[in-house]
């Protein structure tokens, strides 16, 4: 019975086909109008337009394996038919039916012309009915060579290209006439989704779209099967791609782009996307923040070497899900950088290391653990798995004895994870995930609980972003509306929003992440201001992440090489890189600039209670004692009955300490100053040391012999070991600075300054300011062992 309204619907449009005069040609359309971009400062990002690059062929230009490719695979009846296909049209509408919408059309090519240069892409079975008989009556006036020479003229085919003559050129870099099977295939099977088939960016997609083409040419008897073979055998052999029309911020204007040409409200096909945004005239309104943008920008610039690894940030505020920052690269338009386009923090997705376990600890938290939990964090653990006994160690061997749960995440303990993981189950971890906000396929795995997995650093900004917002996600948004040229929306940027986490549970998280800057290993992103975020390191140090969030932003920051798994340790980098080291360096220095004229927000916070602050000899996981190697030593806290008693016996033999007449004072979390003034009114003597103590700010006392509270003798030695470098031995961060006060820093550990007075490279920068260095060279960091150059605008 369901076939019946579709013959009547078929029998109409041939009716309405015959009270109507042939159609003239309509020729190629109208000219497009430019489309412009916006910031959400209402600055241009860019301007895309599309007829530039149209070169124009005629039907005898067309080799005939591209003829019959596009015929293939877009209409086989075209030849045969009268401007409708009716089987095609039956099918259609049948399936329509079923679904109750419109889910089929039935198109054939003289049908996607018109659509091309006549119709909108409105999807109804009105206009399909205007479709189709406009077609008949095109058939009555045109041939079928001619109506073919005007679709391949229109028809979009990815990267700009608009008709095949453009698109020769731009994907093989030859006229249309010299195209081989292979190469007409592949530009055929690229018709239907051209973004997603685009060669450059997804040639394992555009390979197997091909394979469908020259299938179905040899199902017609237009091919042999030996010669599809050989075809099919063929690799892509493509020109090198053109750089395009610059746009500004293009990490974050070329996702917009992508975005929008799959985005449905744009059009029904992959053309008719292509033409709204490339000759609508559309009026796009984004989520980027220039400073904000630039604040990303300058901060990476400030910290990595030129000859470093790349990085990658995104930033999101929690509350709206709007993305106000991308750095995908270090530049979209470098013609020697063969990833230069590949957006490294949206398309790109690497291990994130232990930044990966705030979704375990949410996990844990939501099936009745809490952050006083204590467990085991001894060096080292095997945990029996589906899959096998799955042996975890603590970074560096470390052990730290029994420890709570929020001490775990402060000092980032492997074993305590391992444990977690093992307790609530890998699967509650993903669910907690991809409520947080990560897309990636991640699956129930222990090793998911240690990074082992991949996730974007988009999603990494969005997931922490939930913390943020107290449990609730909310979707990224890159555009906020679409106007016509008219002024009326077509679009609007609304959210997903979800209460992914709860609540409490959210609130928790943050106070163990706030802890974990001030305290722990992410001490480096502290600015003064509330801050919570985790450090993630992957193995062999390969990727380096720190993701962090205020009330206000929360942001994502990956360190690696893009290329390779390569590890960031000397002599590759001129120190061991950790999530603690340039990212968080990175992170600090773009949240403290983006956020300059904003107010504070609030963070949930730690509340430790009746617990007692211990040092812990982690090689020993025993009270740490005052012969204990200061790196080796962690302060801790524990529940009274959960303080170990005994005192670290390798390195402390008995009566060891001599009785004095003084207590030796607290020094350990001092900056090097106040600690030697505390020291000294105590009637002591200071020796210092300086030493690596992992993400400690420099310049901070971490240990001291004798401890605190030890008895001394009055005018005796207290030994200080502070973190970071010796004073004077590796070069400052002076990016930002004026340049004398820079110099005169330099000046005062010895160093040779060569200052070269040169505007920074964007000249339209709305904060620049004269007498200001912009970049440096050596980075901060880099051993003060030879001279130092310091751009600084003039």
């Amino acid at each position: 019975m369901k076939r019946l309204p579709a013959l009547a619907v078929a029998l109409l449009i041939l009716a309405s086909a015959c009270n109507y005069r042939p159609l003239d040609d309509p020729g190629l359309g109208e000219l497009g109008l430019t489309t412009i971009v916006y910031a959400a400062d209402g600055s241009v990002l860019a301007q895309w337009h599309a007829e530039e690059d149209r070169v124009l062929i005629e039907y005898d230009d067309l080799p005939q394996h591209l003829i019959d490719a596009v015929v293939a695979i877009e209409d086989e009846r075209f030849w045969s038919h009268p401007g409708v296909d009716l089987k095609s049209v039956a099918r259609a509408l049948v399936q329509n039916i079923e679904a109750g919408t419109i889910v089929q059309g039935g198109s054939t090519i003289t049908q996607q012309y018109l659509k091309n240069v006549l119709l909108t892409p409105e999807v109804t079975a009105d206009r399909k009915i205007e479709e189709a008989t406009l077609a008949l009556r095109l058939e009555e006036n045109l041939t079928k060579e001619q109506i073919l020479e005007r679709y391949v003229n229109t028809v979009y085919l990815g990267g700009g290209a608009y008709g095949v003559g453009a698109a020769a050129l731009h994907y093989f870099g030859k006229p249309v006439a010299d195209l081989t099977l292979p190469e007409s295939a592949l530009l055929a099977g690229s018709i239907q989704a051209p973004s997603k088939t685009d060669p450059y960016r997804h040639p394992e997609a555009a390979l197997e779209r091909r394979r469908v083409v020259l299938g179905k040419m040899v199902e017609l008897g237009w091919l042999t099967a030996e010669n599809a073979e050989v075809a099919d055998a063929t690799g892509l052999r493509l020109a090198p791609p053109q750089p395009p029309e610059q746009m500004r911020f293009p990490y974050f204007t070329e996702e917009v782009k992508q975005f929008l040409l799959d985005e449905p409200s744009l059009g029904a096909t992959a053309t008719d996307r292509y033409n709204a945004l490339f000759r609508g005239g559309l009026r796009i309104y984004t989520t980027l923040d220039p400073l904000t943008q630039e604040s990303a920008e300058s901060a990476i610039d400030g910290i990595l070497p030129d000859d470093g690894p790349s990085a990658a940030l995104v930033a999101v505020e929690p509350r709206t899900g709007y993305v106000r920052a991308v750095v995908g690269g270090a530049d979209f338009y470098d013609p020697a950088d063969p990833v230069a386009q590949f957006n490294l923090a949206t398309q790109g997705s690497r291990q994130t290391g232990s930044a990966f376990k705030p979704f375990v600890l949410a996990a844990a938290l939501e099936n009745g653990f809490s952050l006083t939990s204590t467990f085991a964090g001894g060096s080292s653990i095997v945990i029996t798995t589906d899959s096998g006994p799955w042996q975890v160690e603590n970074y560096g061997g470390a052990n730290f004895g029994n420890l709570t749960l929020l001490d775990g995440t402060v000092w980032s303990v492997n074993v305590v994870y391992a444990q977690l993981v093992d307790a609530v189950g890998p699967a509650a971890v993903v669910d907690v995930a991809r409520a947080a906000g990560i897309t990636s396929d991640l699956q129930p795995f222990h090793a998911l609980a240690l990074g082992a997995q991949e996730a974007s650093v988009l999603d990494m900004a969005s997931a922490y972003g939930t913390f943020a917002a107290e449990g609730i996600h909310i979707s990224p948004i890159f555009v906020t509306a679409i106007e016509t040229t008219e002024g009326i929306n077509i679009y609007s940027g609304v959210p997903i929003i979800t209460e992914a986490i709860d609540r409490s549970v959210a609130q928790q998280v943050t106070v163990a992440l706030s802890e974990v800057v001030a305290r722990g290993t992410g001490a480096r992103a502290d600015i003064g201001r509330p801050v919570a975020g985790k450090t993630g390191t992957s193995q062999e140090h390969r990727d380096a992440w720190f993701v962090g969030y205020t009330p206000e932003l929360a942001t994502a920051v990956w360190v690696g090489y893009p290329q390779a798994q390569i590890a960031m340790v000397p002599p590759a980098t001129p120190i061991k890189i950790t999530g603690g080291s340039w990212p968080a360096q990175i992170w600090a220095q773009f949240t403290a600039s983006a956020l300059v004229t904003t107010g504070f927000g609030q963070l949930a916070t730690a509340d430790l209670g009746d617990l007692i602050a211990i040092d812990i000899d982690v090689t020993t996981g025993l009270l740490a004692g005052p012969l204990c190697p200061r790196e080796n030593v962690q302060r801790v806290y524990l529940p009274a009955a959960e303080v170990p008693s005994v005192i670290c016996h390798i390195h402390n033999p008995q009566g060891l300490v001599v009785v004095g007449s003084g207590e030796v004072p607290q020094l350990i979390g001092q900056g090097i100053a106040g600690a030697v003034h505390l020291a000294e009114e105590a009637g002591y003597r200071v020796s210092v040391e300086y030493a690596e103590a992992g993400n400690l700010p420099d310049g901070t006392v971490f240990n001291q012999v004798p401890s605190p509270g030890e008895p001394a003798q009055s005018g005796s030695s207290i030994h200080i070991l502070v973190a970071g470098p010796e004073p004077g031995s590796v070069f400052p961060t002076v990016v930002g600075y004026p340049f004398q006060q820079a110099k005169a820093r330099l000046d005062e550990i010895g160093a040779e300054v060569e200052l070269r007075f040169e505007a920074e490279s964007d000249p339209d920068d709305a904060r620049r300011r004269s007498g200001v260095v912009w970049k440096q060279d050596p980075a901060g960091g880099a051993p003060n062992a030879g001279p130092i150059v310091l751009w600084v605008n003039p």
